[in-house]
């Protein structure tokens, strides 16, 4: 039997068939277990003729005329048809009927005498692949829908009690599964009573809770059944009070509610006697605050309570023993893509690649609200062999919070109601905190960069990011900064646009921009106390920049803080700080440098002369030259340099800017080093140590001592050259400049390698590249190595050198630096021994 013949695939689809009727497994977990859509798994039973089994309850989630319909169309696009070809191939059913159908609207009512069902022939075409249990529950769900069913209501096998249906979108969440299941476990040896899941809105915290309630091992743990409550913390109605919960819940409970308890004291005492000696789960959902739930928190260890928040209810840690965290996140990338696959049916994201629903998944920050709000207007409003995804992609991109809803008044099906909702309970200054801090685009921040950005004292401001973290609004990771999820960033400023006039949001941008120019020039002086000092403009009023005392706090700052200048370079062109691009440039530029990130060093020279160009203002153009030089010098692009540096050069001599010229001088110098025309290099950095002493530049002169100190030792001046280097290092360690000194140890490394002091040598490079380490400049640390392995070829053979050439060509092919080549074939050459004996350079 051919393995790809119909007659295997028959068998193949009936054991699997069989395997989930065996195992009770649902369709869902298989396509958990395999990886793959639901809908694959049904199109896999459907193609070789076998029905996919009934699931109890599979369709109880149908609860409305448009979610029949939404379940429908779905269901057709998984079948790889079209409306058309149904209903062509339905008798008694025109395409317009199904359309109808779709949209909610016209569903029939069973027929009465010889009327056809058209309801019950559509379900019935073969091309849907419905069995016929599952056609006997969908009648049944238009009868409910119609009023028409002839079902009397009988107690459910399991007493749910309003518990909600399951999401049939349900899909990933394996680890929190996996968390919940060890509580049940833990529960069992009466340890856990209480689990609170935490997250965002639209994040699935209340998908989450009823999947697992209605799990077979929950309903085989809790024989008396489940409660459920929605407490409506962040609904568009009015929080549940604890009273009338309680009440609530009592009724659920069998109370008569024709004769409650006189007082709350009795409700209360009822409440814990009704509870005593059941084993049963509590859900309490879109709880608002810790005085809402406690009331509600079952006395009786066989009761389990699982609550769902936005807020964190960190207040419950204190008086709830027994309590574990499920800080719910955004799906992951997997999770994301497997969601959409099945809301999109196969005829929809069967064409699309898996970049292009991964980059509609990132659009709507992974939340499952948005992923679902997103499916449906793409079905909705477009035919996915005319509208392809990634169009839908780009249209979304454009109003990412305008697209993402269906009924803006409905928080069930927008993403901004929904989030508008989780403020409602905020004090004013928290609220004002998010609006402004979602203006700027940092990945993360501190708490004083946020002061600046509010124009609030350090406590006020603390308090006000504290409460965003309660209500989930912000995370605080262990190093103490706050980061917003992207679509809450979106709708901060969004609402900030709607809430604060344009001057009031331009003078946030500018406090935050001000903040790190005046930190980051802080602390890039301190780090780099050698580097020219730029003159910044003052502060505006409210910012309050940071100031550094040493040399570890200022280089934490500039670590911590990177990515945010970076991002504030490009900010800054947006919102009408042009003459700030430049200054933001100069703190991240050389930290992007030493860590070999030349080609964002291009795009924030490229943003920085295009700043400058728009202001006029020719000290900006001339340094964005010189920021686009560096990355072309260190990737060997000296022409492009070279051209860079010459306007540069030109523009600094028209404004008599001696500093900006001496720079210049030093690049240049470097490129003709490059290009081994050491004399012409020479002469650069004496015109340069010249500037600076007439200017009384240390830092300056000691850059430029420590090249000519190398250049000299290149021209096989070595006697020379120690001199300048010499006193190029004394400048540096009193200016107290580290990685400034550890060049000079580099070079004095050389010079006495080329004097043939061997041991001095090493000792020199020992000393360079532990401060690189010590610094992060793998570029710096990578010549250092190189050079360091030339010593050792030459003191003790050519297998010496072997580990720190290699430590060198990983850097340098990490870096993606032409110096590897260089490197390898020394490494190559250890295999045949050079005739011509070592190379001392």
């Amino acid at each position: 039997m051919h393995p790809g013949s119909p007659d295997t695939t028959a068998r193949l689809a009936a054991w699997l068939a069989a395997h989930l009727e065996r195992h009770r497994l649902t369709i869902a977990d298989v396509a958990r277990d395999l990886r793959v859509s639901p809908g694959q798994i049904r199109g896999w039973l459907t193609a070789a003729g076998a029905h996919a089994p009934a699931e109890p309850g599979e369709f109880d989630h149908l609860d409305s005329p448009v979610k029949l319909g939404a379940w429908l169309r779905a269901r057709i696009a998984d079948a790889g048809t079209s409306v058309r070809d149904l209903a062509e191939s339905t008798p008694d059913v025109s395409m317009s009927t199904v359309y109808n159908w779709i949209k909610g609207e016209h569903l029939p009512p069973p027929p009465v005498a010889d009327e056809p069902d058209r309801f019950d022939l559509l379900l019935s075409n073969p091309a849907l692949g419905l069995g016929l249990q599952q056609r006997v529950q969908l009648d049944e769900i238009r009868r409910r829908l119609t009023g028409t069913s002839l079902r009397l209501d009988a107690a459910p096998e399991w007493d749910a009690r309003s518990l909600p249906a399951a999401s049939r979108a349900f899909t990933g969440r394996r680890p929190a599964l996996r968390r919940l299941d060890r509580l049940l476990a833990d529960h069992g040896r009466g340890t856990a009573v209480l689990a609170i899941v935490t997250g965002i809105g639209g994040v699935g915290k209340t998908a989450l809770a009823v999947h697992w309630a209605r799990s077979a091992q929950v309903r085989s743990t809790f024989p008396d059944g489940c409660l459920h409550l929605d407490l409506q913390g962040y609904s568009a109605s009015a929080p549940v009070d604890p009273a009338t919960a309680r009440l609530r819940l009592l009724y659920q409970l069998g109370a008569d509610p024709h004769r409650p308890p006189p007082d709350p004291e009795a409700q209360a005492a009822l409440y814990q006697r009704l509870l005593t000696g059941r084993r049963l789960l509590l859900v309490l959902d879109n709880a608002r605050d810790e005085m809402q739930v406690r009331p509600l928190l079952p006395a009786d260890p066989g009761c389990f309570t699982i609550v769902t928040s936005r807020a964190r209810l960190s207040g419950l840690d204190i008086t709830s023993p027994g309590l574990t965290r499920l800080d719910l996140d955004a799906l992951t990338e997997a999770e994301a893509t497997a969601l959409l696959r099945e809301l999109l049916g196969r005829l929809a994201s069967g064409p699309a690649t898996d970049e292009e629903v991964h980059a509609l998944a990132d659009l709507c920050g992974r939340l499952p609200l948005a992923l679902q709000i997103a499916a449906a207007n793409y079905l909705t409003h477009h035919h996915p062999q005319r509208h392809p995804l990634a169009a839908y992609t780009g249209e979304l991109a454009a109003d990412r919070l305008g697209e993402l809803m269906i009924d803006p008044a409905d928080p069930a099906t927008a993403v901004t109601p929904t989030l508008d909702h989780s403020l409602r309970h905020l004090s004013a200054a928290a609220q004002r905190a998010y609006r402004l801090l979602g203006l700027h685009r940092a990945p993360d921040f501190s708490e004083a960069w946020a002061g600046s950005v509010t124009a609030e004292p350090r406590d006020r401001t603390r308090t006000a990011l504290g409460e965003l973290v309660q209500a989930n609004l912000l995370t605080l990771d262990q190093r103490g900064r706050y980061a917003f999820h992207d679509l809450l960033r979106d709708h901060a400023a969004a609402l900030a646009a709607r809430t604060d006039d344009v001057h009031e949001r331009s003078a946030a941008v500018g406090r935050g921009l001000d903040h790190w120019r005046h930190s980051g020039f802080a602390a890039t002086m301190v780090v780099e106390p050698s580097r020219d000092r730029i003159t910044l403009d003052p502060a505006a009023p409210g910012a309050a920049p940071e100031r550094f005392d040493d040399f570890d706090t200022a280089r934490q700052w500039i670590e911590d803080e990177l990515e945010g200048v970076v991002t504030a370079s490009a900010h800054a062109t947006e919102t009408g700080f042009d003459a700030y691009v430049w200054q933001l440039v100069w703190i991240c530029g050389n930290p992007l440098g030493q860590r070999g990130q030349w080609n964002r060093l291009v795009e924030l020279g490229e943003l920085a002369l295009q700043a400058g160009l728009r202001t006029g203002d020719s000290e900006a153009v001339a340094r964005a030259h010189r920021y686009l030089a560096h990355p072309a010098i260190l990737s060997e692009r000296l022409p492009e340099a070279r051209t860079h540096l010459q306007t540069a050069l030109e523009l600094h001599r028209a404004d008599g800017d001696g500093p900006g010229r001496a720079a210049v001088l030093h690049s240049l110098s470097y490129i003709e080093e490059r290009l081994e025309n050491y004399a012409a290099a020479l002469a650069h950095s004496e015109e340069a140590l010249a500037v600076d002493r007439e200017r009384g530049f240390l830092g300056g002169q000691a850059r430029a001592l420590n090249e000519v100190g190398w250049l000299l030792a290149h021209l096989d001046r070595v006697d020379e050259a120690l001199a300048p280097c010499l006193e190029a290092l004394a400048i540096f360690e009193e200016i107290g400049d580290r990685g400034k000194a550890a060049h000079v140890a580099d070079s004095l490394g050389y010079l006495r390698h080329r004097l043939g002091d061997h041991e001095g040598a090493l000792a020199d490079f020992e000393r360079a590249a532990d401060e690189f380490r010590a610094l992060d400049r793998p570029f710096e640390l990578a010549g250092t190595l190189d050079r360091t392995g030339d010593v050792h070829r030459d003191a003790a053979g050519p297998g010496a050198a072997a580990a720190v050439w290699q430590e060198a060509l990983d850097l340098y092919t990490d870096l993606g630096h032409g110096n590897a080549e260089e490197v390898r074939a020394k490494l190559r050459g250890l295999e045949r021994p050079d005739p011509a004996g070592p190379d001392p350079r």
